[in-house]
């Protein structure tokens, strides 16, 4: 075998190298990014579909920006521990029920119906909460739910 043919199946062996590395790459990056941090929760009966908010930058965006809300979709939001959390309405364009859960996964607060309109105030439980649900407006009273009830994670 000569040195030229030798450097030619060394250089074609590494062109198919980058190429492969290069798809795989594609692949995973296209995966990674179409990942949806969704779940779902069952709260009073009734099965909700969750976006799942559980790093800063997540919590802080929540629905902000957002056009709408389905009937039976939320953000679920986790906090590392339980404490007073606190919540605007900054770039909402429609109102929400904001629900509080301690711990053990049981509603301590609810506030309903909070404005887009009223920014910049900050609705806050009055216990301390380690989870929170954003939902349509009316849900937690079309849904017949009550300080005490608790939801469960299904998926």
């Amino acid at each position: 075998m000569t040195q030229s043919s030798t450097i030619g199946k060394l250089l074609l062996s590494g062109l198919y190298l980058s190429i492969t590395v290069s798809v795989v790459a594609t692949v995973m990056l296209t995966v990674s990014t179409n990942k949806t941090n969704q779940t779902k929760v069952l709260l009073g009966g009734d099965e909700i579909i969750v976006t799942i908010a559980d790093t800063p930058a997540l919590r802080q965006k929540g629905l902000s920006g957002r056009n709408g809300l389905g009937s039976n979709e939320g953000v679920f939001f986790v906090f590392p521990k339980p404490d007073f959390y606190g919540f605007w309405m900054k770039d909402m364009h429609f109102p929400i029920d904001i629900i509080w859960f301690d711990e053990n996964y049981e509603v301590v607060d609810v506030w309903e119906r909070a404005n887009p309109e009223s920014y910049p105030q900050i609705y806050t439980s009055q216990s301390e909460s380690r989870f929170v649900l954003e939902v349509q407006a009316n849900f937690f009273s079309n849904h017949n739910l009550k300080i005490g009830n608790t939801f469960k994670i299904l998926q």
